[in-house]
């Protein structure tokens, strides 16, 4: 909603109840100011007429006003009111509302409205157009994100990777192709963190063999017990609260701030790999047996787990069955880069 009807809407509704009156002199204080005749202006004006039940005054206002050039018609609001107020509609009324649209080259506008598509097949055509091209948007824009974050990936920008992942979740919410990414992308940080940590992986240069600052120990731990103590606090919060202890490697405060999460997926796969950094190999394991459970229709599922369940016995000691379950993966998915890249630091370790 513009900030000029806002503001006007809310003085009218602190002086009155009426909303007759608040519709009235709402229409009377734009008409009265020229300069603020805006197509976002009008769209607020009528959003507010229609969402409370001003279906005549929005529609007398508009054709007071269709003569003006100048007025932008806010074709989706307009429709919804005749559709509601008692006003005839005859073919002649209709004809003209049809070609007043296409003058104006309004028809994907008019389309959001559905109010008045008993009376012409021409806005029904409009209206399922109009569905074709979000959805047809939608898989392109969809398809130009993974094709940045194939190139963030290849690049190995693992940040901005990771915020375009929450990006696409948020975008398309349960999507099969974004869950898939997502996991990659943790399964990825989880290898390089396992590789960073390998004897093999480098030799320690003598400042890593000096034990950690207390100081700094002193402040991760007050940081780690804040992110927590919010997180109970807040709740709608916890998981991105958990995700940053994560990254802080404090582990088992993300372990322990994951109770404030709502269950859903993304939780169900964190709580996986954080039961993984937590070196809990049992929990892990009879967590796995629920994700694969719950998540059994979607195709990757068993591939992922696989990999984690392939950690987790190798954890217990279980070395051949972990190599085992790595071994079949591979065999299903041969260029599974992070599996193979595992097996290869394990092989090596042996």
């Amino acid at each position: 909603m513009s900030i000029f009807v806002e503001l006007e809407i809310q003085n009218l509704l602190n002086e009155t109840s009426d909303l007759d009156e608040v519709a009235v002199r709402l229409i009377s204080s734009l008409e009265s100011s020229p300069d603020q005749i805006s197509l976002d202006n009008i769209n607020a004006l009528a959003r507010f007429l229609n969402h409370s039940g001003r279906y005549l005054q929005l529609a007398e206002f508009v054709i007071k006003n269709i003569d003006n050039e100048n007025f932008p018609i806010p074709w989706p609001y307009f429709m919804e009111a005749l559709g509601h107020a008692t006003i005839t509609l005859d073919e002649k009324v209709i004809n003209a509302l049809i070609e007043g649209i296409q003058e104006s080259e309004s028809e994907n506008e008019a389309a959001r409205s559905a109010a008045l598509n008993k009376y012409s097949p021409l806005l029904g055509e409009w209206r399922s157009n109009r569905k074709y091209r979000i959805h047809k948007d939608f898989l392109s824009n969809k398809k130009n994100l993974l094709d940045q974050l194939i190139t963030l990936r290849t690049q190995q920008l693992y940040e901005q990777e990771k915020v375009l992942l929450a990006r696409l979740q948020k975008l398309y919410p349960g999507d099969s192709d974004v869950a898939h990414e997502v996991r990659e992308h943790r399964q990825r940080h989880a290898l390089e963190i396992l590789a960073r940590r390998s004897p093999r992986a480098r030799d320690p240069k003598p400042e890593e063999l000096s034990p950690k600052d207390p100081e700094v120990e002193k402040v991760l731990l007050i940081l780690l017990q804040s992110l927590r103590d919010h997180a109970e606090e807040m709740p709608e919060m916890a998981f991105d609260f958990a995700i940053a202890a994560f990254m802080f490697e404090g582990f088992e405060t993300a372990l322990d701030i994951l109770q404030f999460c709502e269950n859903s997926e993304s939780v169900a796969w964190f709580r996986l790999e954080v039961l993984l950094q937590c070196r809990r190999f049992i929990e892990l394991l009879n967590e796995i047996a629920h994700v694969e459970l719950a998540y059994a229709h979607e195709p990757e599922t068993f591939f992922a787990t696989a990999y984690l369940r392939a950690q987790a016995m190798w954890g217990i000691g279980q070395k051949h069955t972990a190599v085992e379950i790595l071994e079949g993966l591979l065999a299903s998915r041969p260029h599974y880069r992070a599996g193979s890249a595992l097996l290869s630091i394990w092989s090596g370790g042996q």
